[in-house]
C-alpha cells in the first residue's frame, strides 16, 4: 500500500509537502528522517522560526504551500512550566492559533501533538481516559497544552494526537536517565502509583504516518503504545532488557514529593484508551516490544 502511495505521488509529478515545526526535537528529528522517504519535508527549528510570531508563520506557510502542517514544537519541561507559565502558554497555547491560521490559509491539514496532562489524572486506575471525556488539567503544562488543543481546532482540518511518557533516541528522556543512574547507583527509588503507557517516538511516528496515509475523520486521537504499567515497573523492565542489576525500590508519589518538593504534581492515572485509533485500523505496538526495539539502538 505504501509503495502504491509513493508511486502515485511521483506520477502526479510532485510529492505531498509537509511543513514540520520542531524538526530538531526528539520526536521531530525522527519524524523528519522517516517522512523524507515519502514526502517533501520542510522542517523548522526554534532558531529558524518563532512560532509565537504570527506573520513569520503565515509567511513560511505561504512559501512552503504544505498539504500537512505537523507541530512537534512544545515547552515540555513540566516542572519549569510551573514557574514559567506565561512562556509555556505562548509556546504551547497561543502559538497554536498562529499555526491553525496558517493551516487554514493554505487549506492544509494540521497534525498537533498533545498530552495526557490535559486530564487531571485522578480517575481510579481501573478506568481509562477516552477522547470524548472533558479535559480538566491541574498543572501549568496541562493548562497550556489544553489552550493549544482548543486553538489547533481552529484549523478545522486537524488531528490532535495525545501522547504520554514519550522517549526516543534523539533527546533527554526517562529511559536514558534511568540507564545513566544505574551506572553509579546500586538502588534507585521510583514511583509505583502513577499508571500510564511508556511510548517510543518510533511508535508515535508510525501512528503519525498512518494518520497521514489514511486521513481518517478529523479530531482527537489518543496515541501511545499499547498496555499500561507504572514508572517503577517500567524501570524494572528497562533494567531487565538491558541486563542491569541495579535494584528498583517502589515509592509513592507522596514520598517522591517529600524528596523533591519543587517537583510538579504528576497524574496518578495517565491511561489513555486507544479504541478510537484501532477503529480506524491503527494498532500501536505493545510498550514492552517498543522498549526492546529502542534499547537495541540505544545500547549499541
Amino acid at each position: 500500500m505504501k509503495d502504491i502511495i509513493l508511486i502515485s505521488n511521483r506520477e502526479s509529478g510532485r510529492m505531498k509537502k509537509v511543513f514540520l515545526i520542531g524538526a530538531d526535537g526528539m520526536l521531530g528529528g525522527e519524524l523528519k528522517e522517516r517522512l523524507e522517504k515519502k514526502y517533501e519535508v520542510v522542517g523548522t527549528t526554534i532558531e529558524t522560526l518563532d512560532i509565537c510570531d504570527k506573520e513569520a508563520i503565515l509567511t513560511k506557510a505561504k512559501e512552503v504551500k504544505p498539504y500537512f502542517i505537523i507541530n512537534c514544537a512544545a515547552f515540555t519541561n513540566v516542572d519549569a512550566c510551573e514557574v514559567k507559565e506565561e512562556l509555556a502558554l505562548s509556546v504551547n497555547g497561543t502559538a497554536l492559533e498562529n499555526i491553525a491560521e496558517a493551516a487554514k490559509q493554505e487549506n492544509a491539514t494540521l497534525i498537533h501533538i498533545s498530552t495526557d496532562y490535559v486530564f487531571a489524572g485522578n480517575k481510579p486506575v481501573e478506568e481509562v481516559y477516552t477522547e470524548d471525556m472533558e479535559p480538566n488539567p491541574v498543572s501549568a503544562y496541562g493548562r497550556t497544552k489544553l489552550v493549544g488543543e482548543n486553538n489547533a481546532k481552529k484549523a478545522e482540518k486537524y488531528y490532535i494526537l495525545r501522547t504520554a511518557w514519550l522517549y526516543g533516541l534523539g533527546g533527554k528522556n526517562f529511559v536514558k536517565t534511568m540507564l545513566k543512574l544505574s551506572q553509579d547507583k546500586n538502588e534507585i527509588s521510583v514511583v509505583d502509583d502513577q499508571h500510564g503507557s511508556p511510548t517510543s517516538t518510533t511508535t508515535l511516528c508510525e501512528i503519525i504516518e498512518k494518520i497521514m496515509e489514511k486521513e481518517p475523520e478529523y479530531g482527537i486521537y489518543h496515541s501511545t503504545n499499547e498496555g499500561f504499567t507504572t514508572w517503577c515497573k517500567f524501570t524494572r523492565k528497562i533494567f531487565e532488557f538491558a541486563n542491569i542489576n541495579t535494584k528498583v525500590k517502589a515509592i509513592t508519589s507522596k514520598e517522591y514529593k517529600e524528596m523533591y518538593p519543587q517537583s510538579s504534581d504528576r497524574p496518578t492515572n495517565s491511561q489513555l484508551s486507544k479504541e478510537k485509533l484501532k477503529n480506524v485500523g491503527i494498532v500501536p505496538a505493545n510498550w514492552e516490544d517498543a522498549l526492546k526495539d529502542y534499547l537495541k539502538e540505544e545500547l549499541k
